[in-house]
């Protein structure tokens, strides 16, 4: 399907195509970075528990001792220090979730406004109409859709999911999306 639509974008507007397909690069490239950090910070965030967790326990364990050396305000400075740690890393997590979501809506906006600019320029030209225009921004949309969810998404293409090299190219993907659309 959207092999299919592709096409028919390249038939309406070659060069509007190759401008809106840069998007997926950007797009892929974004994702990945940002499933890279949300992996080594969520590992962080399991060591950071499991040692607040820890340090509970061995505090437990340890009550008389503690009591007996006056220790109390050491090791609530040590249990509210491994608190305030998780509680950074959580906030980080969030903070570049948010970063990268605008990153990536920022790529997309910025290819909206250039295929809007360089469509101007064709209608001003006299090498489209308005109606292929129109025809074309709808195609993008679709195709936009059908290709977000495949990288990300290991249940719409199991088999390729699994042996795609992170050098892949997006048309791949979109071969990958059409079959599994035609299979279902």
């Amino acid at each position: 399907m959207a092999l299919m639509e592709g096409a028919l974008m390249v038939g309406l507007a070659p060069g509007l195509t190759l401008l809106a397909l840069l998007e997926l690069p950007l797009g892929i490239t974004t994702r990945r970075i940002q499933s890279a950090r949300k992996q080594a910070l969520q590992q962080s965030m399991l060591e950071a528990s499991a040692r607040t967790a820890s340090g509970v326990q061995e505090s437990v364990a340890a009550i008389e001792t503690i009591r007996i050396f006056s220790a109390e305000e050491e090791e609530e400075k040590q249990h509210s220090w491994n608190l305030a740690n998780e509680l950074r890393l959580k906030e980080r997590i969030e903070l570049e979730l948010a970063f990268f979501t605008l990153v990536q809506r920022v790529f997309q906006l910025a290819i909206r406004v250039l295929v809007l600019l360089r469509s101007h320029q064709l209608l001003r030209d006299g090498y489209i109409t308005p109606g292929v225009l129109v025809t074309f921004l709808l195609y993008q949309d679709r195709v936009g859709g059908h290709v977000q969810v495949i990288p990300w998404n290991p249940h719409v293409c199991p088999s390729i999911h699994a042996s795609v090299h992170p050098s892949a190219t997006p048309f791949l993907l979109l071969r990958c999306c059409s079959m599994a659309s035609i299979n279902s």
